[in-house]
């Protein structure tokens, strides 16, 4: 049965509702829609320090990565020099030409990261920041999915588009990624496992009033070791695409087709802790 998770003012709370929810529900769900009506608003200090406080604690059964580092594999927010400009149909040559450079050092850096980055086992079939700039992922120099949803929604902005009905890019193949522009493809369809990257299918953009708002698909999400820093990092790459073409922030979405509480990792006591630390201490 689908779970609908309230929707939250910030990414810290819309976190916090999804794993109280799920474990409600026995420790796993199907269907699970979390929405952030604010992706870009500040983090709740004290429910972020709860969760890296047990994300500071070594496991042996599960590899665990700081939030900002799962973060970083949705957006590499520590290599993006941001200018502070955002762009404008009218804004001068000069102003445009900074925010331009910003991103495509961003894009060249990181594909000068990807055979580093690749070395490492778990991203050995590549990264989800790297799909979406070099398709497939592995190394640089693929097609760069972001530039081109930049191109279109900037374009869009000069014709002074406030929203359009987009359709959803199929992600069961790629023989077509590129024929229609507002998603972002991360599965290929040749993939077949089961378990681990990618868990992360699929992201589609819509424009609507003035503001992109985004919707991710994920088939297995981890709500522990997982979920929080996915949420930092598509609300950092929300942002990103608001500042590249001139649109303001929509909502985040996402659906989570399996939700793991991650009971078996934590014991549901551990969360338990987990989930009372972050809610007491508010």
């Amino acid at each position: 049965m689908s779970v609908y998770i309230k929707p939250a003012a910030n990414i810290s709370e819309a976190w916090l509702r999804t794993l109280e929810r799920v474990v409600d529900e026995g420790g796993h769900a199907v269907n699970v829609i979390t929405t952030v009506k604010d992706p870009l608003a500040p983090e709740t200090e004290t429910i972020r320090t709860a969760l890296d406080a047990v994300m500071a604690v070594p496991r042996k059964k599960v590899r665990i990565q700081p939030v900002d580092t799962v973060s970083g594999t949705l957006f590499p927010h520590e290599v993006y020099a941001d200018t502070g400009l955002t762009f404008s149909p009218d804004m001068d040559s000069d102003a445009l030409a900074k925010l331009d450079a910003s991103a495509a050092d961003l894009y060249e850096c990181y594909g000068e990261m990807l055979p580093i980055l690749t070395t490492d086992t778990a991203n050995r079939n590549g990264t989800y920041f790297g799909r979406m700039v070099s398709w497939p992922g592995k190394t640089g120099g693929g097609r760069n999915q972001l530039a081109d949803r930049i191109k279109h929604f900037r374009t869009a902005r000069t014709r002074n588009v406030s929203q359009r009905n987009l359709e959803d890019i199929a992600v069961g193949g790629e023989a077509d990624l590129f024929e229609k522009p507002e998603g972002l493809q991360v599965y290929a369809a040749s993939d077949l496992r089961e378990y681990g990257f990618p868990c992360l299918v699929h992201v589609d953009l819509t424009l609507y009033q003035n503001r992109i708002s985004m919707a991710a698909t994920y088939r297995h999400q981890y709500l522990v070791t997982k979920a929080y820093g996915n949420l930092l990092g598509l609300s950092r790459l929300l942002g990103f695409l608001a500042q590249q073409t001139g649109y303001g922030v929509g909502e985040l979405m996402i659906n989570a087709t399996f939700a793991d509480a991650e009971h078996s990792n934590y014991t549901k006591a551990g969360v338990a802790e987990l989930l009372t630390a972050a809610r007491t201490a508010q």
